[in-house]
């Protein structure tokens, strides 16, 4: 197996890790929800109504843009509320469950026989299609792609993510089906990306490699694995999935049984008590973190604290996102200090040993404070410092800030997702929105062509 080095990078110290690797059951959930606006782009058109009785598997909406790819329901239930935003963009579709048992009928495939026509139809109508994500624009893949490569993501290096392999110990049956069913989709190859250390070359067959992947964060995150192995491009598409989600194809191909479990990080520095659970996919954050938060103004995180979405109560969207493997608790209601800036012993961290605090803590308890307003950007190396890939940082955030879409396609930009800029938008003294100008330059360029 091959051994990929991030050469730069940050490993933020945030406190409210979990202690223990063992999984907590939290699978007493009676309120699911799928988010539509997790697509990006997406133009929804509804196949349930609220008020319809559904199964484990009953298709709830599809995406105008690839109709064959279903988003099916988590749990079987009672559709009672499809919350609408601006534009009546649907937000949430919301399943009160009854149970998880009464599935929609899945016939197994046989992959070793099946042709990849088979195995495609299979998991675009099975609802586990949109697992899949493609680069460039990293939305959902569309189901007429010819991927040059497909990128299998089981290392984590976000602050306070789960070891995906313990996720998926025990399931190594399921997994080779799911890779298998993976190797069927692609003329190129089906890249694995381990931790170094991590040995699963049990997993090695024809077609398919596994690559040890060691560093600072982002060493372990789907565009980082895609820039070292496969570059994607204008030209050439290639697709990433979680190793959980892979595992769950593999289930659903070999025995029928749908998903209707995932193993979650919960944590962050206002968690009372950071832990990782087993719940149900889409499961309501409001009944999974109760008991679980010491802040008196929590903000939910769907994902890590660097790139996540928040969760909103108010806005109907406090669920769990589908390709989420943590929810970050943080303070949101935070007060300024009088000369903050100032203090040399502040509880904040800093990468430029501005205060001293770094020398004396391991982890500090971040909250959702900026630490001060928008101003020019100042090009003093803060981005190259965190950034591993082979891309000009400083110059690619100028023209996203300048609106060049010439510039910022020869600097890379249809490679990059929100979570490869999250680090400089971290470290960066100047407070702008880095990743909201990246998510809105790929817009711009999928909608021009």
């Amino acid at each position: 197996m091959a051994t990929i080095k991030a050469r730069r990078g940050l490993d933020l110290p945030i406190h409210g890790a979990p202690s223990d690797a063992a999984v907590v059951d939290r699978l007493d959930v009676n309120r699911v929800a799928l988010l539509p606006q997790e697509v990006l782009g997406a133009k929804v058109r509804l196949l349930s109504q609220e008020g319809d009785t559904v199964q484990v598997g009953t298709p709830l909406m599809c995406d105008r843009r690839d109709e064959a790819a279903l988003f099916t329901s988590p749990a079987a239930g009672k559709i009672t509320a499809i919350h609408r935003g601006k534009r009546r963009a649907v937000l949430s579709i919301v399943v009160e469950a009854t149970g998880y048992d009464d599935a929609v009928p899945f016939h197994p495939v046989d992959v070793s026989a099946a042709t990849r026509d088979e195995v495609k139809q299979a998991l675009l109508g099975s609802g586990l299609w949109p697992t899949i994500r493609r680069r460039p624009f990293d939305r959902v893949a569309i189901s007429t792609d010819e991927p040059a490569a497909i990128i299998v993501q089981a290392y984590d290096s976000s602050p306070l993510a789960p070891d995906l392999t313990e996720v998926v110990a025990g399931r190594d049956s399921d997994l080779k089906v799911g890779l298998a069913a993976l190797r069927k989709l692609t003329d190129g190859l089906v890249h694995v990306a381990v931790k170094d250390g991590v040995r699963w070359g049990r997993f090695l067959d024809d077609g398919i490699q596994v690559h040890q992947f060691r560093g600072p964060h982002p060493a372990g995150t789907a565009g980082f694995s895609i820039h070292s192995l496969c570059p994607a491009g204008a030209n050439r598409t290639v697709w990433h999935v979680g190793v959980q989600d892979v595992a769950d194809m593999g289930r659903l191909l070999r025995d029928g049984k749908r998903p209707t479990e995932r193993i979650i990080s919960l944590g962050g520095p206002a968690a009372r008590s950071p832990k990782i659970v087993r719940t149900r996919p889409g499961a309501d954050l409001e009944q999974l973190c109760l008991g679980e938060v010491e802040a008196s103004q929590p903000r939910f995180v769907n994902g890590s604290a660097i790139w996540g979405n928040t969760a909103s109560f108010e806005e109907h969207t406090g669920f769990v996102g589908r390709w989420n493997t943590q929810v970050t608790v943080l303070e949101d209601g935070v007060s300024r200090d009088l000369i903050g800036w100032a203090l040399p012993i502040s509880g904040r961290y800093t990468q430029t040993n501005t205060v001293w605090d770094k020398f004396f803590r391991k982890a500090f308890k971040y909250d959702t404070d900026t630490n001060g307003s928008l101003r020019a950007i100042v090009p003093i190396g803060q981005y190259e410092s965190v950034m591993p890939m082979d891309v000009l940082a400083t110059q690619l955030i100028k023209a996203l800030a300048a609106k060049d879409l010439e510039s910022a396609e020869k600097l890379g930009v249809l490679e990059l997702s929100e979570e490869d800029l999250a680090l400089c938008q971290v470290v960066d003294p100047s407070k702008v929105p880095i990743t909201d100008w990246l998510r809105d330059m790929l817009t711009t360029i999928e909608k021009e062509g």
